[in-house]
């Protein structure tokens, strides 16, 4: 008799186990299986969208013309800020040979330029920085972070966190940082 109840346990058990794994077939396929992607897609075409409608009228003040100072930072600006580090990279180009002097478009320039991992070339931002003045402590956390980060050359980063905190720096969560990547290494 125990026979008989077992079998009938197990199929009754493998019965519901089928019907459990066909409701989740059927929920999927009503829902559609795709749909927290296709939500995550139209957020994105939304933002690409919202991009488009900002990038067009100043694409065609620079149209009208090309050395619109104000048109080149907004794009140079909208881009870094939705990561397009390579739609970025020609706008601080532009801004930077129009402004050698700036020292603001010189920072997001070597930032864009190690974002798409071009050590050198951001170096030399960071490098004219402190040419155009010694004092701007901050280019040395950021060849401090290139040099640990992209060349691995821990020794070159330490001597750049250091200079970096020899003074003061202006902003206190970058001084924080500055000390933490210092002693992290020691």
């Amino acid at each position: 008799m125990t026979g008989i109840k077992d079998n009938s346990l197990r199929k009754m058990i493998i019965a519901m186990l089928g019907l459990g794994v066909l409701a989740i077939f059927v929920t999927a396929f009503i829902s559609g299986a795709n749909a927290p992607q296709a939500k995550e897609r139209g957020t994105a075409q939304r933002q690409d969208t919202s991009l488009d409608d900002s990038v067009a009228p100043l694409m065609a003040k620079l149209k009208d013309n090309p050395n619109d100072k104000e048109a080149v930072s907004n794009l140079a600006h909208i881009f870094t800020k939705s990561d397009n580090w390579e739609k970025a990279a020609p706008f601080w180009t532009k801004l930077v040979m129009m402004e050698p002097e700036n020292i603001g478009s010189r920072y997001h320039y070597g930032f864009v330029l190690s974002q798409l991992n071009r050590f050198p070339e951001a170096m030399e931002q960071y490098e004219a920085i402190l040419k155009t003045n010694p004092k701007e402590l901050a280019a040395h956390y950021y060849m401090g972070m290139i040099n640990k980060y992209g060349f691995k050359n821990l020794e070159v980063a330490k001597q750049h966190f250091q200079q970096a905190l020899s003074g003061t720096l202006d902003d206190p969560a970058l001084e924080a940082e500055t000390k933490k990547e210092l002693a992290s290494m020691n």
